[in-house]
């Protein structure tokens, strides 16, 4: 199945994320017998050469060898590379040489004679949609940075872990506290993902399980929520439209991306500012203060607005989240703290059933 579609009763929406397992083996399925391809070029085909890490960890992870020829990806630098499947390299070697394909010191010789090339795939580039679906939602997010509730007492904060596999099991929690300190109200969901992690584009990887989450926790509580805390970026992001963004113009809810490191702007040292027992940076794009460095000892994160709330607000609020001597704020460590006990108790439960098996 190409594309997953993920229906939210609650929330009024649908949200579609592509497959990429699917549609990574589906295009290896299509490599003609004495062609290979590399990361690169099906990354490329897909609309991104950033993907070409999430391409290779998909094709390790290939469990049908038999059917899905994985052996037929090797490096762009003609290497043959690792093999997932049964005999290793070694049997990688062989089957490539068995379709003609000239081997020599663990290359490939003269790689361009046997490449099955971007232009030969005809793939739909669906990251390349992605980042254009990105870059239009930004325009929508511009006109929702400012603030709209004068207090923002009730605010829930998420985070979301990884069981690997195929497909990626999704462990993800939403806590909801009253005036940052105590919790009312708690949620997880757990379900399968199969879209890797490809820096620009977490919302497709983590958006799903959030939302879960968030339906659950409030189809069971009562009263508004005045914001949400999302463990990735709001508009410090290439396309000015990260994972925070996304669910805040979903949801028509105020959204703060919270987020460990940058993938864009540049931090104003020079503009640094004391509050308590923190100091803060103003991050730059361009001329613009697009989010804040907060920064206690030597931990730190970068928040910026989401949507519907404004930059004053987003500083305000990570100014007065109680942060111990953890590496980030108390409401940020908790949901992380949840997903993790869960990851562990799920990989345990899922190495027990494999011995089980055996």
């Amino acid at each position: 199945m190409t594309i997953l579609t993920y229906v939210f009763p609650k929330f009024g929406i649908t949200f579609d994320v592509p497959n990429l397992y699917s549609i990574v083996y589906e295009m290896l399925r299509k490599i003609p017998s004495g062609k290979i391809t590399t990361y690169g070029e099906i990354a490329r085909a897909l609309g991104d050469i950033r993907a070409a890490r999430a391409v290779g960890r998909i094709v390790a992870l290939n469990k049908w060898p038999d059917i899905i020829p994985c052996y037929k990806v090797i490096h762009s630098d003609s290497r043959i590379g690792k093999y997932s499947g049964p005999g290793g390299y070694e049997r990688k070697k062989e089957l490539l040489m068995n379709e003609g394909i000239d081997i020599a010191n663990d290359k490939v010789v003269r790689l361009e004679r046997f490449l099955w090339r971007l232009s030969d795939m005809k793939m739909f580039p669906f990251l390349k949609s992605l980042q254009r679906m990105q870059s239009y939602l930004s325009n929508l997010v511009k006109e929702t940075l400012h603030t709209t509730k004068s207090r923002f007492n009730r605010i829930v904060s998420c985070d979301v872990a990884y069981v690997e596999g195929v497909p990626d099991i999704a462990i993800s929690a939403c806590v909801l506290s009253e005036n940052m300190v105590k919790i009312s109200g708690i949620s997880v969901a757990v379900i399968p993902v199969f879209f890797p992690y490809i820096a620009g584009y977490l919302a497709f990887r983590e958006l799903t399980p959030i939302l879960y989450a968030l339906h659950s926790l409030i189809n069971s509580t009562t009263g508004d929520i005045d914001c949400i805390l999302i463990d990735g970026h709001g508009i410090l992001h290439p396309r000015r439209f990260g994972i925070a963004s996304h669910i805040g113009l979903l949801l028509n809810m105020p959204t703060v991306g919270a987020a460990k490191e940058l993938l864009v702007g540049r931090v104003d040292y020079a503009s640094r500012k004391v509050c308590g027992d923190r100091e803060y940076y103003p991050v730059l794009l361009g001329n613009n203060v697009m989010g804040y460095c907060i920064r206690k000892n030597n931990h730190r994160i970068f928040v910026s607005p989401g949507a519907n709330i404004g930059i004053d607000d987003v500083l305000k609020i990570a100014l007065s989240l109680p942060w111990g001597k953890r590496k980030e704020p108390n409401l940020l460590m908790l949901p992380h703290d949840i997903v993790t006990i869960l990851r562990k108790r799920i990989q345990n439960f899922l190495k027990m059933r494999a011995k089980e098996n055996q």
